[in-house]
């Protein structure tokens, strides 16, 4: 995810408030030869296929290893997540959503069925699902179960029999409801309305505003996604497009996409509205490229040319990441001019906002940074969202290596001009990355996370950086920011705990030594 404009302040340090969301400056622009000093101290101052592809790895909650002697409980409400300790549901492994869902724009409400294929990790007596709309109808392997609702977003779900260790099983939910007048845990909208479009997209969460699941990055799985619109608007979402009227009304057409490899829930979007696509195929990718018709013309035309660079951003970074890891390509722009990102890695079409890619100082570097996040935040997903390390700081990092790469400042001129202007901003080097902590997990990573990568590149040396990239970013699933410290650590005989420790560890900034990349 990124929000990048320079121009904006970032959100103020102080004690964290969980009434609103705050603000999330991602990676900041950084290509401008001369930034005043104030300005950099502002920008510093916050301070089957499924199982395959995921790793295999403890649940994160302590229910889900379950009873050895393989009696029935329930499943765990959330799984332990340090900062969304309500995210996600334990006892189950889901593999494949199969969405349906209709928008109706008179009434803006959102009905639909969804069908979860999923394998017990436990004896269910129970088990929850994360929606924050209203259900309707609930079954489990085609029996109709017991329904509750507990708390917001949560829902326990009990099968008419209960579901044995390691069985397959299907839950098919029928729902509806206004996801535009639901808010998140800290207040803020995912569903959002800019004239006739809207959108359902955000980070940490968003998909529970219109379908259920078990909603956390620990647990991807495939995407099959129908949307009803009326005739005349577009439903845009990520996988490939495989058809633009699935049904046969005569007012109204289902556009259907999918999935060909598993995603994190928040990786998801919807955007239903008025859309110009470009469609075509390039070095083998199928890609889908749409831009909102609520843009002025000239706007259009510079909002599709950031998109079209989208190929040729692959290629480079497909050398310092190995192979792209999907097999469909996108990106779409919209209008809202209020979303709290200005890019967001939705997996195989990120999210642009419209008003920060026609931003000429700004659409190269965001579009980088969005595309990196294939590799780094999809491909390999965060286990618990403190891992936000893995995702940001290698995202943030690869849009300075593209400009290095193309004939900008070089990746140590970057790290060694920034440490210089923040070496004593206190506020800055207090939000650590090992636990920046729920209010700081999209502040300074953007630019402390890029210079621990590049100091580390010193201390490793680039052809061992190099392997640890790609060796990380080619082996999908979600992991830990210990799993890749660990993974360094494997590919170099240099301690590297020191490095760490003052890197990830400590709430000050580095020596400038040579075993901390800065001499």
């Amino acid at each position: 995810m990124s929000s990048v404009d320079p121009r904006w302040p970032p959100p103020s340090t102080g004690p964290e408030r969980l009434t609103s969301r705050p603000r999330r400056p991602a990676y900041v622009y950084l290509l401008a030869a001369v930034v005043t000093l104030a300005l950099v101290a502002s920008l510093l101052l916050p301070l089957g296929l499924a199982a395959v592809w995921r790793r295999v790895a403890p649940d994160l909650s302590p229910a889900a290893s379950g009873p050895a002697n393989g009696s029935v409980i329930d499943g765990s409400r959330g799984v332990g997540d340090p900062y969304y300790p309500g995210a996600g549901n334990g006892g189950y492994d889901v593999s494949r959503y199969q969405i349906g869902v209709s928008w109706d724009p008179r009434t803006e409400v959102l009905s639909g069925t969804t069908t979860i294929s999923a394998r017990s990790l436990q004896g269910l007596h129970s088990f929850f699902l994360d929606l924050r709309l209203n259900i309707t109808e609930v079954t489990v392997d085609g029996q109709d179960a017991g329904l509750a609702k507990d708390g917001d977003a949560n829902w326990r779900v009990t099968p008419a029999q209960p579901i044995a260790a390691g069985d397959d099983f299907t839950v098919e939910v029928a729902y509806d409801g206004e996801p535009g007048d639901v808010t998140d845990t800290d207040g803020g909208h995912p569903w959002t309305r800019t004239g006739q479009e809207w959108l359902v997209s955000g980070e940490p969460e968003s998909a529970a505003w219109w379908f259920p699941s078990n909603d956390h990055p620990s647990d991807p799985a495939l995407m099959d996604i129908s949307i009803r619109v009326p005739r005349g608007l577009q439903a845009v979402s990520v996988g490939r497009l495989v058809t633009a009227d699935s049904g046969t009304e005569a007012d109204w057409d289902t556009w259907h996409w999918v999935s060909r490899q598993p995603m994190a829930t928040y990786l998801t979007f919807a955007a239903i509205g008025g859309f110009a696509l470009e469609q075509g195929v390039v070095d083998g990718l199928p890609y889908v490229y749409a831009v909102s018709d609520q843009l002025s013309a000239d706007d259009r035309r510079t909002a599709f040319a950031a998109l079209q660079t989208s190929a040729a951003k692959v290629r480079v970074l497909a050398g310092l990441f190995g192979p792209y890891p999907f097999t469909e390509l996108g990106g779409i722009v919209v209008a809202d001019a209020d979303l709290p990102f200005d890019g967001l890695e939705a997996q195989t079409r990120p999210v642009y906002k419209a008003r920060s890619i026609v931003d000429p100082r700004y659409a190269d570097e965001l579009v980088t940074h969005e595309l990196a996040h294939m590799w780094f935040g999809d491909n390999v997903t965060v286990r618990q969202w403190n891992d936000i390390f893995d995702s940001e700081a290698y995202a943030s990092w690869a849009a300075w290596a593209w400009q290095e790469r193309n004939g900008g400042p070089t990746a140590q001129s970057e790290l060694t001009r920034i440490f210089a202007r923040a070496r004593d901003a206190r506020d800055f080097w207090r939000v650590t990355m090992i636990d920046p902590g729920r209010r700081n997990m999209f502040t300074t990573v953007y630019l402390r996370g890029p210079m621990t990568l590049q100091a580390l590149r010193n201390v490793m040396g680039d052809e061992a950086f190099t392997r640890l990239n790609v060796e990380w970013a080619q082996d999908p699933g979600t992991r830990s920011l210990e799993d890749w410290m660990a993974k360094a650590q494997s590919l170099t005989a240099t301690d590297l705990e020191p490095f760490f420790q003052a890197w990830i560890y400590a709430g000050v900034a580095p020596a400038q030594t040579a075993a901390n990349g800065l001499a």
